[in-house]
């Protein structure tokens, strides 16, 4: 049996695993020591998921030790999965004649200080940094460069963990203070906290393969980003880059460059970029796939291939590079992935928003970062603290962006309706007249009516049985009993999903009055399901009006 090593299992990397097994290898896990508690857990998550698809060792105390124990395994190449396993795969690639990066220069491809330090000797336009030691270090900073803001980060972490934007001196002195007795992601002896100048525009991903110091684009994404009241980063949404705008081949350029200013030979590349009036600027640079938990599904539907089946093909046969580097740029779909903010800490279950995203044409995918018997949450401050992720797919841009809005409208205004504390909502007296509402309906017209313990079809001014499975003309829903939130979710997408393509959605107010946010929660609830809403009309007493698209 021949292997292929993943040092780092964690989040996209999980790709990985099924293109080593595709290509008739079986991976090997390669845990890194001396990392974090988060970065444990999460091995723990990957492995019950990975289970025998691949084997699994730790590294050893002794670097030379671990390399005879890999000699074992007749490893072809090893792969690096995430930030915390950039050093040590370099190091188990030189030591074992495997194509890879140079150790020496691992730090360049690891900590930010060491990517700056590599753009100025190129002489790549860089953001302005120096390694904070004490307050003093950040006024001397501040008003060498005249700010009116600076960024405070960690120079090796992940996420945007520590990463602050701080308005005046005393808020950056504040923040790192409070720095100096956090903990980055990636742990490390120096514990080296930067402060920056700050650079406006906008932030993108530019995902590359290289092969023997050669580059190429796989995809490219557009971060959109929102400022917390306190300065905390906010991911609202990632959309992959499908047409290209002006100012994206000039991104591309200085990609590369940045490429070879950090000595990058082999393998993947995850860059984010700004792009401001000056032109492409260095956010920072990892060597590993794009986060965010990326399956083959979603990203072959988006893209027609994934990164990492790539980088295994070129790693096997270098002559695949130039094959895959002429092909023109050209996703077939638009994709976007909405990151959920929380807006204040909350205790509840996210089930809803399961049921609410998963009727949204354009979703894919829910991915949730929560832990099974954990229903506390805290406010979103970065990207650590967004517990979903809703990713979507279209070929048609404005319908795409029709979905996002919806969303994105419910979590700034409603995000009540997106979770729940497990309580019934209040039982409704139904003092409606639904018959006087049947006997204004086309007589022709087949109607389904579902109340609190009954459906049925109502047709030329009479009652007909019916299981609730047929296609209807129309449906009239007056369900006002108490019970679970998501039961009456579900309840109403099945009934909107079951009327034809014109035909009217009637909603008693019974029905939406104990819900949080009462009848913008039944508006919600159709939007999403497909019913365009009606005005009401003067009589309409709070009934609720729509038509299935």
């Amino acid at each position: 049996m021949e292997y292929m090593g993943i040092v780092e299992c964690a989040s996209s990397a999980r790709l990985y695993v099924d293109d080593i097994i595709m290509h008739g290898y079986k991976p090997l896990i390669i845990n890194p020591k001396g990392v974090s508690e988060f970065y444990l857990s999460y091995r723990e998550m990957m492995s019950k998921e990975i289970g025998d698809k691949a084997e699994y060792i730790d590294e050893d105390e002794d670097f030379d030790v671990f390399i005879e124990k890999l000699k074992s395994y007749n490893l072809k190449a090893v792969f690096i999965g995430s930030d915390t396993g950039v050093r040590l795969a370099d190091r188990i690639n030189k030591a074992l004649g495997l194509k890879g990066n140079d150790p020496a220069t691992s730090y360049l491809r690891v900590t930010k200080k060491g990517m700056y330090e590599a753009l100025g000797k190129a002489g790549i336009r860089r953001i302005e940094s120096r390694v904070v030691t004490c307050d003093n270090d950040i006024r001397e900073f501040w008003n060498e460069y005249a700010l009116d803001k600076c960024v405070l980060k960690f120079s090796e972490g992940a996420g945007t963990v520590g990463l602050k934007i701080c308005k005046t001196i005393e808020e950056a002195i504040e923040h790192y203070r409070y720095m100096l007795g956090a903990e980055s992601l990636i742990p490390t002896d120096e514990h080296t906290i930067l402060i920056q100048e700050y650079i406006g525009g906008t932030e993108y991903i530019v995902n590359t393969l290289s092969c023997d110091g050669k580059h190429m684009v796989t995809d490219m994404w557009r971060y959109n980003k929102v400022t917390g009241d306190d300065g905390s980063i906010l991911y609202d949404h990632v959309m992959l880059l499908k047409d290209l705008e002006p100012g994206h081949s000039d991104m591309v350029q200085y990609a590369y460059r940045v490429l070879d200013a950090v000595d990058m030979k082999w393998g993947i590349g995850h860059i984010e970029i700004k792009i401001d009036r000056k032109g492409p600027v260095l956010i920072e640079t990892n060597v590993r796939p794009m986060g965010l938990a990326m399956t083959q599904a979603y990203l072959d539907e988006a893209l027609g291939y994934h990164q990492t089946d790539l980088a295994v093909d070129v790693y096997l046969d270098p002559a695949m590079f130039s094959r895959y580097a002429r092909k023109v740029y050209n996703p077939p779909k638009y994709a976007l992935m909405k990151l959920m903010i929380v807006p204040e800490d909350m205790v509840g279950s996210f089930e809803p928003i399961f049921i609410l995203s998963n009727m949204i044409k354009s979703t894919r995918e829910v991915l949730f970062f929560g832990k099974d018997g954990v229903n506390s949450y805290a406010r979103t401050i970065d990207l650590e603290t967004s517990p979903l992720a809703i990713k979507m797919i279209n070929s048609d841009y404005g319908a795409l962006m029709k979905d996002y809005e919806l969303l994105r409208i419910a979590e700034k205004r409603y995000f009540h309706l997106f979770y729940t504390l497990g309580e019934d909502l209040e039982p409704q007296k139904l003092t409606t007249n639904i018959n006087r509402i049947l006997d204004l309906s086309d007589r022709n017209k087949k109607i389904l009516v579902v109340t609190d313990d009954d459906q049925y079809a109502w047709q030329y001014g009479q009652r007909i049985e019916t299981d609730g499975h047929e296609v209807y003309d129309g449906a009239l829903y007056a369900v006002c009993k108490g019970q679970k939130a998501e039961e009456r979710y579900r309840q109403i997408f099945r009934t909107i999903r079951n009327i034809r393509s014109g035909g009217p959605f009637v909603a008693v107010p019974e029905s939406y009055r104990s819900m949080t946010y009462g009848s913008v929660a039944m508006d919600f609830l159709m939007n999403i399901g497909g019913v365009r809403i009606i005005l009401p009309a003067y009589e309409a007493n709070d009934v609720v009006y729509g038509v299935k698209k």
